[in-house]
């Protein structure tokens, strides 16, 4: 009766915040409606967000270049100094409910020890920031955040089977850095710029590098992913004209054993990024990796990716000019051990100029699995991924966050965006996921299943954010021969943030 009642208690308190999320949700998707027929992505949302809210740096890498907008105005300002010097708190609150019916198509108990209907998460991200600029023109910043998460119920991954409702108090960030800004202005802004500590590492689109933590199991918050910093990390950047250099080595934040990152693992190497103005970039890195985890350890890491606009430069009035194709190559190998890849390759289009600037985007992705003819594993290890967008890299909202990994699968996928209004952003995803090796996953079939999800995202101000999710999924034969169900998978989430940074 004592946790009844505190459940009860529970839904009380969030009671008036989710019914208010859930007007506005409501709100955001009958304008949508109203403008028209629409046609057929751990931190959570901040980098995805950025299109939508203006807010400083989240960190000291969070765009490669480092040169945000240091020292701005904030409400929460405690201290201003010479040279806009500052110092200021932050606080992040969010919260999700998920329902789902017919979760894990039918068979929730048989694969995860207990029912997942519907649960609850909760986040709130205290902190302080500091910049302080010399009079030379270089800076030093640093910044010091906790991560207070819980969960109520169990979450779709299972995570906190066994823990039931958890909860956890934790340091996320707690680093210092240095840049040179103007200090040596032959040589550009920022050129050099270091940073020690707790702190985030992001490479590319996330591909690779987007989450040195863990989230989840007795942490709590495990599709809220709000623990992103590496247990320790150090990062040399150099910023010369159109190239910047990373120096890295980050150590993962697995202090609880029982979720993923785990096994002590240690990266070091090396990222660069070339800037090629309106055609595009181009970039990779090299970096080798130390692990408890077989066959992680010893494994050596080469990354190739690009990002372009081939004919923006060269026809920039053509019908073609908006065209945008992106992709990136990973080859990792272990001697004996393993030896895999891992890739994507992407193609969009904007039509800016039209009614709700709607973008179509179509991507194939592929991921190793499996062994090869002389027992030598061809399991891509996707490292350390995370949510930097809708579909990036979390493949579908169902199947990608709960089920499947970046390993032993092929995807692919459609996306249709649309702007309803300044204020709103719409997003179809189409995924169709196959098993790269049925056999290594257990099956006799690669067919794993289709998903659809809709998502529906609202900047009601600076400050407060929100987004509607709904998805549905279609199992295929590996699906259905792995889970032991047959049952279409439906699931409805709502999410609210509140942020000052």
């Amino acid at each position: 009766m004592k946790t009844l009642n505190k459940r009860i208690a529970r839904f009380t308190n969030r009671l008036p915040l989710l019914l208010y999320a859930a007007l506005l949700g409501f709100s955001s998707w009958s304008q949508a409606q109203d403008a028209g027929p629409a046609p057929a992505g751990s931190d959570s949302l901040e980098y995805f967000f950025d299109k939508y809210v203006q807010v400083s740096d989240s960190g000291p890498h969070p765009t490669r270049s480092g040169t945000g907008d240091h020292g701005s105005k904030s409400p929460l300002e405690l201290w201003s100094g010479p040279n806009k010097s500052t110092l200021r708190m932050t606080l992040q609150a969010e919260m999700l409910y998920a329902n789902q019916d017919a979760s894990w198509f039918g068979e929730d108990e048989a694969n995860l020890g207990e029912s997942s209907s519907s649960w609850w998460e909760t986040v709130v991200i205290p902190g302080l920031v500091g910049n302080y600029f010399s009079g030379k023109g270089d800076e030093w910043y640093a910044k010091l955040t906790a991560v207070a998460s819980s969960t109520t119920d169990i979450d779709a991954a299972g995570s906190n089977v066994g823990y039931g409702d958890t909860s956890d108090v934790w340091a996320e960030d707690a680093y210092i850095g240095w840049r040179s800004g103007t200090r040596w202005s032959d040589l550009g802004k920022d050129f050099l710029n270091m940073s020690f500590g707790r702190q985030q590492y992001v490479a590319g689109n996330g591909f690779l590098f987007y989450s040195q933590s863990s989230n989840g199991g007795e942490r709590g918050g495990y599709w809220m992913g709000s623990r992103t910093a590496a247990d320790l990390a150090g990062v040399v950047q150099v910023n010369y004209k159109d190239l910047a250099v990373d120096l890295i080595y980050l150590e993962a934040d697995d202090q609880d054993a029982d979720t993923d990152p785990n096994n002590n693992t240690k990266v070091g190497g090396i990222t660069l990024d070339y800037a090629l103005g309106d055609f595009g970039g181009v970039g990779g890195g090299y970096y080798s990796v130390s692990s408890e985890e077989k066959p992680r350890d010893g494994m050596d890491i080469v990354d190739l990716r690009f990002s372009i606009t081939p004919f923006k430069q060269f026809l920039p009035k053509s019908w073609a000019a908006p065209l945008v194709f992106e992709g990136e190559y990973v080859y990792q190998d272990n001697g004996d051990a393993m030896e895999a890849e891992g890739w994507y390759a992407s193609g969009k289009y904007a039509w800016s100029d039209a009614a709700w600037s709607p973008t179509l985007t179509y991507r194939y992705s592929s991921f190793e699995g499996g062994v090869d003819a002389d027992g030598k594993s061809k399991n891509y290890d996707p490292l350390f991924y995370g949510f930097y967008d809708w579909g990036y890299w979390y493949q579908g909202e169902v199947l990608g966050e709960y089920v499947l990994s970046n390993s032993n699968l092929n995807t692919s996928m459609v996306m249709v965006g649309l702007d309803p209004t300044d204020s709103i952003h719409v997003n179809l995803f189409y995924y169709h996921n196959e098993l790269d090796d049925a056999a290594a996953f257990g099956v006799t079939s690669d067919e794993y299943a289709d998903e659809y999800n809709i998502t529906i995202d609202w900047t009601a101000n600076d400050y407060l954010l929100f987004s509607l999710v709904g998805a549905y999924v279609d199992p295929d034969d590996a699906a259905i021969e792995s889970t032991g169900g047959d049952d279409d998978w439906y699931y409805v989430m709502l999410y609210a943030s509140f942020t000052f940074k």
